[in-house]
């Protein structure tokens, strides 16, 4: 196994077994020593320290991505163009993130950050707006970037970006279920979801789109799953855990029941 195989196997355990994010933090660092390297050891690193709300590390330890960036084995642009952000050059993370060729989708969001940063609100809404349309299941997880948006932006900022995400979930949040199961179907399995390599996979199969009744039936069996996840999860079978997960992906339950 080569050296960025067994970085990836090793970094993966980490976050398994890191007893909190301080301990995650430690490990993470002594991996950065052994695999210099590797640029995702250090991101890793930096957002840790964001999910603690350690900012002044966290600019640290990007800077030395920036640093470094030459002798990495592989450089990740969305990662540098992060980095980039975090540590106040807007115009760089700017041009870095436009010209990205990585498909990923908090390029577009730390893209609109960029722009707000550097003043530019018409921009940030315009960029903005075509993240959320460009793949919505992912971009409902906004409170996942939290971190970035404490680090990054003053209360007034962080309450329009609020705002102008707050648009679109009530449009979202409101549309029928079906209507919006419907829509994300045809961005999570037919645009989003797979790679070319996928459809060479003799088990490969796109699930079939529901139609309204199916879906109605099903979505009960998940909220009723749901509810028993939630609050008696030691009581179900690895079958009815297995199924909820299943449901799950099959209804987009988590954005359209959520």
């Amino acid at each position: 196994m080569d050296r960025h195989k067994k970085c990836e196997e090793e970094t993966r355990e980490i976050w398994i077994k890191a007893n909190d994010v301080p301990d995650r933090i430690k490990r993470l660092e002594k991996a950065a020593l052994k695999y210099p390297e590797e640029m995702p050891v250090l991101s890793d690193i930096a957002y840790s320290y964001l999910d603690i709300d350690d900012i002044d590390n966290a600019v640290k330890t990007y800077r030395k991505i920036i640093g470094l960036k030459d002798t990495f084995r592989l450089v990740w642009d969305n990662e540098l163009g992060e980095a980039y952000l975090l540590t106040g050059n807007y115009e760089k993370a700017t041009e870095i993130l436009e010209n990205s060729s990585v498909t990923d989708y908090q390029q577009g969001l730390f893209l609109a950050f960029a722009y707000l940063k550097a003043g530019d609100r018409k921009r940030f809404k315009e960029q903005f707006d075509n993240w959320i349309l460009e793949n919505l299941e992912q971009s409902f997880e906004l409170g996942s970037h939290k971190q970035y948006i404490s680090a990054l932006f003053s209360d007034e900022d962080a309450k329009f970006i609020e705002d102008a995400w707050d648009k679109h979930y009530e449009k979202y949040s409101s549309m029928d279920p079906y209507k919006l199961y419907c829509k994300l179907y045809k961005q999570y399995h037919i645009k989003h979801r797979f790679d070319e390599e996928d459809f060479e996979d003799d088990d490969f199969e796109i699930p079939a789109k529901l139609n309204r009744a199916q879906f109605e039936a099903l979505s009960g069996e998940y909220c009723y799953l749901d509810r028993r996840m939630m609050f008696s999860i030691d009581e179900l079978s690895r079958e009815e855990k297995d199924r909820y997960f299943e449901l799950r992906d099959l209804l987009f339950a988590d954005t359209v029941m959520g």
